[in-house]
C-alpha cells in the first residue's frame, strides 16, 4: 500500500477539525488512528523483510546515460506507423496469471 504525504497546511486543517470534536469523539478518533498506525507498521516491516533479499547489481562502467540514449532509435517508419505495427502485433491473452 502506498503512503500518502500531506502538507503542513492540510495537517493544520485536520487539527482544527479535531479540536472541534468532543473529548469522547477525540478519544475514539485517536483509538482508530492508533489502530491504523499499528497496522501500517506491520506492513512496513513485511516490506522491509522483502527488500532485505533484493540485490542491486552494480552499474556497468561504460553504460550510456539516459540523455545519451535519447533519440537513438533509428527507423524509417513514422511514429504513426510504429504505433500501428505495435497495435497489430498484440495478441489477446485470456490466461489468468496467479501472482
Amino acid at each position: 500500500m502506498s503512503t500518502l504525504r500531506i502538507s503542513d497546511t492540510l495537517l493544520d486543517g485536520y487539527v482544527a477539525l479535531f479540536q472541534q470534536l468532543t473529548p469522547s469523539d477525540q478519544s475514539i478518533l485517536l483509538d482508530k488512528l492508533t489502530e491504523t498506525t499499528s497496522t501500517h507498521s506491520d506492513d512496513s516491516e513485511q516490506r522491509n523483510n522483502l527488500m532485505r533479499d533484493v540485490i542491486y547489481l552494480p552499474k556497468p562502467p561504460n553504460a550510456p546515460s539516459f540523455e545519451e540514449l535519447a533519440g537513438s532509435w533509428i527507423d524509417d517508419r513514422t511514429a504513426a506507423e510504429i504505433v500501428e505495427d505495435l497495435r497489430r502485433s498484440r495478441t489477446p491473452n485470456r490466461d489468468k496469471v496467479n501472482l
